[in-house]
């Protein structure tokens, strides 16, 4: 089996699991996918995969789980960083504590993560536990390129970018976004307008 990342929500904050459970749903909408979409079982799921994967995951023991899911991995590390970004706005916006598990990723720093109230748990902020290097999200006659905030200073011409600010790069245009997210959503408009207009 390829990489699996799995999520548990440890503490839902002021937000009951129902309220995750669609924030989790509402975020997945936002983008597409390469790999399966996130999703997010709770006591409110009235699947019967969901139910059984959290029943069994409670009668592992470890931490509390009020909600948890997985992804299988198809290849795109984009995907994974939109689910530790993601995560992290939906922390902040609803409280809580998620912890992300990446058993398989080649970074140690970002095999088990946890995020609390839109931080990340510990010494380091988000950025200085994500990639330091560029993210190529490959794409059917194109290669987006994303620079996280620390790289952009090194190796891109003019002033370093804000803290949290990622730049990318798609046929010889670059800009930055405020995130990772917003970034990726800005460079898919961009590719899918190149591709609309031939």
């Amino acid at each position: 089996m390829g990489r699996v990342l799995f999520v548990r929500l440890t503490n839902p904050g002021q937000a009951g699991g129902a309220a995750w459970s669609q924030a989790v749903a509402d975020f997945s909408a936002t983008r597409s996918w390469h790999s399966d979409p996130l999703w997010l079982a709770t006591d409110d799921s009235r699947g019967l995969f969901e139910m059984e994967y959290l029943r069994h995951l409670r009668l592992a023991g470890g931490e509390p789980a009020f909600g948890a899911g997985f992804v299988r991995l198809a290849g795109d590390e984009t995907d994974a960083l939109a689910i530790s970004f993601g995560l992290l706005q939906l922390t902040e916006r609803l409280g809580g504590r998620a912890v992300i598990s990446d058993p398989h990723n080649p970074i140690g720093k970002q095999r088990q993560l946890a995020l609390v109230e839109g931080r990340v748990s510990g010494p380091c902020d988000i950025d200085e536990v994500m990639v330091a290097g560029p993210i190529f999200k490959r794409l059917p006659g194109a290669t987006i390129t994303f620079y996280p905030p620390r790289y952009r200073g090194q190796t891109l011409p003019g002033p370093a970018s804000l803290p949290g600010c990622w730049s990318f790069a798609l046929e010889g245009m670059k800009d930055e976004a405020p995130g990772f997210l917003e970034a990726e959503a800005e460079a898919m408009r961009i590719y899918r307008s190149l591709r609309a207009i031939g």
